[in-house]
């Protein structure tokens, strides 16, 4: 009876004992979930912890087990362990003293000394536990950041590759963009798969930017966009905006060019309208190149360049669009390589002048020669004449040193043919660009006095345009040099022989094409031409007919009173040495 009355007293305190213990981690701190659980599992660890403490054979590592599972409990604040010792330790030995029979302890083995023991094994795993749960709490922290810069980083990297793919002012896909686009449309072509592109150039939208401000030009791109954006939705194309002015429309299907032309046609009907910006109403216009080619095989480079190609000639057509054509680039391709190599042609020396004699009609004697521009090129490549590269030195600007270099050289051959007793006339074409630059008659005067060829035995050949256009004080200031000035190609432009009335001109040259009139036997062109040189000389003006290729040409100009003739009946553009010889 005493026994059941002290095992009575021993449960009341253990429960007291757990009941304050879970006040003790409350206040200490959060505790997970529904009270009721955290009393039954305080509960349940206290009767471990006696269990412990009776146990035989008695085992310390068992407290370590209670410390880890108040972390595993989420119980795992630092107070916890303070709570716990101090609630164990203090009231423990009472209640375990007389609680239940056991063996007798070994000597030092009794029940406080076993109850410190499980306590510091207990704190111990408790410490441990709760670093442990620090470290995976790091862990899970420093994954979650890492989850979430990933995603960061992700998003970043999506929008970072949207703006490369798109322009700003429209949103549309870009150059890059419409790449990529063909790129895939090419990787999964089959053979006889084809494709049409339209490359359109909005006209105006610079001239706008200029007058209204970037920002109004950013609008009509905008507003440009909106409307293409509706001709590609309703036609099933592609639309990209290749920056500035520039926009393109992908055409897939068999429709040939002829439906890509249709896209280019859609895109200009709808920009038509004009745009309202900025209180103005504004209106466009639409130059585009086309191209329609089978797909497999090709490279999205290719389709951008030809397109391109196809858009600088409709611009130089002055035509609202063309379509690319295999020959036609070729041949530009081919102008583009000799325009490149003629630089250093020049530095070399391969432009040399052949001379095409001048005969005078009335005893056919050499009075003079035309120095025509060859182009020697290396490696036994033909020589080029000067239809097949003088407009490219134009529009490059390399005609002024390239004109030098051949003025200078005919001089010095005329000088030179000089001195071996033929006096000839040296006829050298002058550019209209070489006629605008402001120092060229110094520029002459100082070949002549270098060549040593007398000034008045110098001809200039000049253009018709050049005659009537703005360069008459040039004229006047090659003149007072005593050297000879003519007009090239009389009937083929704008010159007047009344506008040569008051130009010091001296020689005319009658195009090939007003001479080869005279084979129809036509009176028209014959009376044109009689009056023509008539009045020519009542102003003192020699007359050469060019093209002279027939005996019978050669009599109807002599007849009409022309003095020289030039043309393949007399002789063909020669270098130097073989004109020497003719002259014997």
């Amino acid at each position: 009876m005493e026994d059941t009355v002290r095992r009575q007293i021993t449960d009341d305190g253990l429960a007291a004992l757990a009941e304050d213990w879970l006040r003790g981690v409350v206040e200490a701190g959060f505790v997970p979930g529904v009270r009721a659980r955290a009393r039954a599992a305080l509960h349940d660890l206290l009767d471990e912890f006696v269990a412990a403490v009776r146990g035989e054979p008695f085992d310390p590592a068992l407290g370590y087990r209670i410390g880890v599972e108040l972390v595993d409990l989420r119980m795992a604040a630092p107070q916890v362990a303070g709570v716990t010792v101090r609630l164990f330790a203090g009231r423990l030995p009472a209640l375990l003293g007389d609680g239940g029979p056991r063996p007798r302890p070994a000597p030092g083995d009794d029940v406080p000394e076993r109850i410190l023991r499980l306590l510091d094994r207990l704190v111990t795993g408790f410490t441990t536990a709760q670093r442990a749960a620090a470290v995976s709490a790091a862990e899970q922290m420093n994954r979650s950041e890492k989850i979430h810069w990933r995603r960061v980083q992700t998003d970043l990297q999506q929008r970072l590759q949207d703006a490369l793919l798109h322009e700003v002012q429209t949103g549309l896909p870009n150059r890059q963009y419409l790449r990529k686009d063909l790129g895939e449309r090419i990787a999964v072509a089959a053979p006889g798969d084809r494709l049409g592109m339209c490359l359109l150039s909005v006209d105006g939208v610079a001239e706008l930017t200029d007058a209204l401000g970037r920002d109004n030009g950013d609008r009509l791109l905008a507003d440009v966009a909106w409307r293409l954006r509706q001709v590609a939705a309703a036609g099933g194309y592609f639309l990209a905006h290749l920056g500035d002015d520039e926009f393109a429309l992908v055409v897939a299907g068999e429709g040939g060019p002829d439906e890509v032309v249709k896209a280019a046609a859609s895109a200009r009907v709808a920009l038509s309208p004009a745009f309202p910006i900025d209180g103005y109403s504004f209106s466009v216009g639409v130059t585009a190149g086309v191209v329609e080619n089978p797909l497999a095989g090709t490279h999205p480079d290719g389709w951008l360049r030809d397109a391109h190609l196809a858009l600088d000639w409709a611009r130089q057509d002055r035509r609202e669009h063309a379509v690319f054509e295999a020959v036609r680039a070729e041949a530009d391709r081919s102008r583009h390589r000799l325009a490149a190599a003629m630089p250093a042609a020049l530095a070399k020396g391969e432009f040399v002048p052949y001379y095409q004699p001048l005969y005078r009609l009335s005893d056919h004697t050499v009075a003079g020669v035309e120095a025509l521009a060859r182009w020697q090129r290396p490696d036994g490549l033909p020589a080029l004449n000067p239809q097949q590269f003088i407009d490219l030195a134009e529009r490059t600007g390399l005609i002024r040193p390239l004109g030098r270099s051949l003025l200078e050289q005919a001089c010095r051959q005329g000088a030179a043919w000089r001195r071996q007793g033929h006096d000839l006339l040296i006829s050298v074409n002058l550019s209209p660009l070489q006629l605008g630059e402001p120092g060229l008659a110094a520029e002459v005067a100082d070949i002549l006095h270098r060549t040593g060829l007398p000034a008045h035995r110098l001809q200039l050949e000049i253009t018709e345009s050049a005659a009537v256009g703005e360069h008459r004080d040039r004229l006047r200031e090659l003149a007072a040099l005593g050297l000879r000035l003519a007009v090239d190609d009389f009937g083929t432009g704008y010159a007047s022989l009344a506008v040569l009335s008051r130009l010091p001109v001296t020689g005319l040259k009658v195009a090939g094409d007003l001479v080869a009139d005279l084979d129809t036997s036509s009176a028209a062109a014959a009376d044109i031409l009689r009056h023509t040189i008539e009045l020519c000389h009542d102003l003192g003006i020699e007359v050469t007919a060019e093209g002279l290729e027939t005996e019978a040409r050669e009599r109807r100009v002599s007849d009409l009173g022309c003095d020289l003739g030039q043309g393949y009946l007399f002789a063909r553009p020669a270098p130097p040495e073989e004109i020497t010889a003719r002259l014997g």
